[in-house]
């Protein structure tokens, strides 16, 4: 996820119960969209990898993790990329950017349904901030690596991740 999308009618108005409905509902919190971006941009974090760490209840292993990597990277190395680095280079041209956008998200969108395949669904389950906190520094750490500066933007997506469950 690039940027701040407009889910419209897709945008849960209860407690969400799919890793796509979460990942609607956190992406429109200012803060965890704009710290999820800069992890996208500056350390090549996956933004939805980010927001299923939010989403799964339960605490992640390194393993669990990297067969979260693996299972997206397909999607993410087809579609994701090369649409967000056309979409980016198309942003004068109105009606190309938004169609790349909509193929962008729909792509997105299709490597969630992959994670959300490979992490236990609780719907209605609360997740603590410590759970969420745990999930991102795996990430981090299979990811290869953080810093002070990541650990800050972990904590505070953590906080806001568990309000949205």
């Amino acid at each position: 996820m690039d940027e701040k999308i407009n889910a419209g009618e897709n945008s849960p108005s209860k407690a969400p119960n799919t890793l796509w409905e979460f990942a609607l509902a956190a992406y429109a919190e200012p803060i965890i969209q704009r710290h999820c971006l800069y992890l996208q941009d500056h350390y090549q974090m996956d933004v939805n990898i980010l927001l299923a760490a939010g989403f799964c209840r339960e605490k992640w292993t390194s393993d669990l993790c990297l067969e979260l990597i693996r299972a997206a990277e397909p999607i993410r190395d087809a579609y994701i990329l090369p649409l967000r680095a056309l979409r980016r280079q198309a942003e004068q041209c109105e009606g190309l950017y938004g169609a790349l956008k909509t193929a962008e998200i729909e792509a997105e969108r299709m490597e969630i349904d992959v994670l959300a395949s490979h992490i236990a669904a609780n719907p209605g389950a609360n997740v603590d901030s410590a759970t969420c906190l745990h999930n991102l520094l795996v990430y981090a750490v299979v990811h290869g690596g953080g810093s002070r500066e990541i650990e800050s933007f972990f904590a505070e997506m953590a906080d806001n991740f568990a309000k949205i469950r």
